[in-house]
């Protein structure tokens, strides 16, 4: 039997086609919600969403290949082996009209899903909290840059990596998480904190460098203006990745609908880790 993952879900495993085991929560039963979580992060971040969203919908927030529970391998670090993943778990569990939701560096792997097998198996996206590109080129116009919100500038993805490699990298993984959530929560929620950043450092840091490097570069921008499926986007005003950039992704995909979560109503980058409940009943709305 598997083991039970808290209160709700089932830990299982899959094997991708390149042979590497990987893990996922599986809960509820109905239409298919497939859950990416971000750069570093594991499938257990989406805790607050399984069990609220299981009562209506089959819910399957996935460890990425070297993140949380996953095997964790020395190659297929970029967006589109991790989209090939996606595509291995959706045919192997012989999933249909897939509701499939990236937060952060998991939009990546929707943007490459979509790239590579277009809207098959698929029925509505959900995209949370992401930039089109993080590494600024200094060759754009300022109307590009507008449109990217690049996060890292000359030098900053080297200094990043620098920091998190020195030693362990545990106390710069932990500074850098607790500054993606608002201050009020980080100081109420010790606990949980501790939790996320012990969730975090499951990835090896070697591995989680590699995979940044190779996913800041890509330019999607092509790719989600050709995207067609209903899709919700949210951001928040909180958040590093700017509220703008958001916009202007829902304004490219036809008919999209846009969520930009205040400060005031936890809308920090772990929207649903801060105000889970409003989060679950939105999502919930969208996918009805």
């Amino acid at each position: 039997m598997p083991a039970t993952v808290g209160s709700v879900g089932q830990s299982r495993f899959f094997t991708t086609q390149d042979g590497v085991r990987l893990h996922y929560i599986e809960a509820g039963a109905g239409q298919p919600l497939v859950m990416l979580p971000g750069w570093s992060q594991s499938a257990a971040m989406f805790r607050f969403q399984i069990e609220a969203l299981a009562a209506n919908s089959r819910v399957i927030p996935g460890d990425p290949r070297g993140h949380g529970d996953s095997d964790k391998p020395n190659w297929g670090y970029n967006a589109h082996r991790m989209a090939a993943d996606v595509r291995d778990l959706i045919l192997g569990l012989d999933l249909r009209d897939v509701n499939l939701l990236g937060h952060s560096g998991g939009v990546k792997y929707v943007w490459g899903y979509s790239e590579l097998f277009g809207a098959d198996r698929l029925r509505k996206l959900v995209i949370v909290d992401d930039s089109p590109r993080l590494v600024d080129n200094p060759a754009w116009s300022e109307a590009s840059r507008a449109e990217i919100g690049p996060m890292y500038f000359t030098g900053d993805l080297d200094r990043f990596a620098v920091q998190l490699l020195e030693g362990t990298g545990e106390e710069f993984t932990a500074t850098a998480m607790r500054s993606m959530f608002s201050p009020a929560f980080v100081e109420r929620e010790p606990a949980l904190m501790d939790w996320i950043i012990a969730e975090n450092l499951k990835m090896p840091r070697p591995l989680a460098i590699e995979l940044l490097y190779a996913t800041s570069g890509v330019d999607w921008r092509g790719t989600i203006k050709r995207i067609t499926l209903p899709t919700l986007v949210i951001g928040a005003e909180g958040s590093t990745h700017k509220a703008s950039v958001l916009t202007w992704i829902s304004q490219q995909i036809p008919g999209a609908q846009l969520r930009i979560w205040k400060r005031d109503e936890g809308g920090s980058h772990f929207m649903f880790i801060e105000n889970p409940e409003q989060f679950n009943h939105e999502l919930a709305r969208f996918l009805a």
